[in-house]
């Protein structure tokens, strides 16, 4: 058992319509839903997310924690049901249709209603629906708050932080781009007392350091950050590259991902 007990729960959005959260705003909800569910785009996303977010999901060394899958309760049919069929194949994993509300209280009622509020800590890790973690995240971001629960204990919240992976685009042949880089968002876990009501997603991750004490650990890539051109955020990837024999070696050991399987899906 572990030294000091957490409840951990992974929050992925996938094209959840709710207003806030976006860099890019629109004028209703309903133009937020013709932009996020898109063929074309739902397409590269449903990609992503099989074969890059819920394939490290599933696969972590540390399964003990629960996995929130969001989206909006007006999702086409065809979709929602292509959704659960993915969501069902992933252990502790369950998908909820909400109604679309801001982004930051939709999280919070659905988050704190799966956490004991009178128990221990809670940890909690964004992914979106392009992104994907080290296998040995969990383990170690559990460990990561083991060696400094008295700073967590000193302060009532806490950030832990991997600077080191890849950028990702997926296609015929996988790309990559080695990136180190602080607060990405990925690979990035909030601590937090169970009674907090505030979630992972009211943190804006580029400023966290500023709002909490904050571990940083950079020895090893730990995190995917999918570039496929239809982010909201920015992303810095300049130098994409096909992945090479060691990288490819590295993306299947350390992230357990099934290149054949991607690039076939093209």
């Amino acid at each position: 058992m572990p030294d000091a007990p957490l409840q951990i729960l992974s929050i992925t959005r996938f094209a959840y319509p709710g207003p806030g959260a976006f860099q890019q705003e629109h004028e209703s909800v309903e133009a937020r839903q013709a932009a996020l569910w898109a063929p074309e785009r739902l397409e590269r996303r449903f990609r992503s997310l099989e074969h890059v977010t819920l394939r490290t999901l599933a696969a972590q060394t540390d399964g003990a924690f629960a996995k929130l899958v969001v989206t909006g309760d007006a999702l086409p049919r065809a979709h929602a049901d292509r959704l659960r069929d993915l969501v069902a194949t992933v252990p502790g994993a369950e998908v909820v249709f909400h109604p679309p509300e801001n982004q930051r209280h939709a999280m919070e009622r659905l988050v704190n209603a799966r956490l004991d509020p009178e128990g221990p800590p809670s940890l909690q890790f964004r992914m979106d629906d392009d992104d994907g973690v080290g296998l040995r995240f969990v383990e170690r971001a559990r460990r990561a708050f083991e060696d400094v629960a008295p700073l967590f204990r000193r302060h009532g919240r806490l950030a832990i932080d991997f600077n080191r992976g890849f950028a990702l685009r997926l296609g015929p042949r996988v790309e990559v781009e080695p990136q180190v880089r602080a607060h990405l968002g990925v690979a990035q876990a909030v601590v937090l007392r169970a009674s907090v009501r505030r979630t992972a997603l009211h943190f804006p991750h580029h400023r966290i350091a500023t709002m909490m004490p904050s571990v940083t650990l950079t020895d090893a890539p730990m995190w995917l950050r999918g570039v496929d051109g239809t982010n909201d955020s920015p992303v810095e990837a300049r130098g994409l590259r096909p992945a090479d024999a060691e990288q490819r070696a590295e993306l299947d050991t350390r992230f357990g991902l099934d290149l054949a399987a991607i690039e076939a899906s093209f």
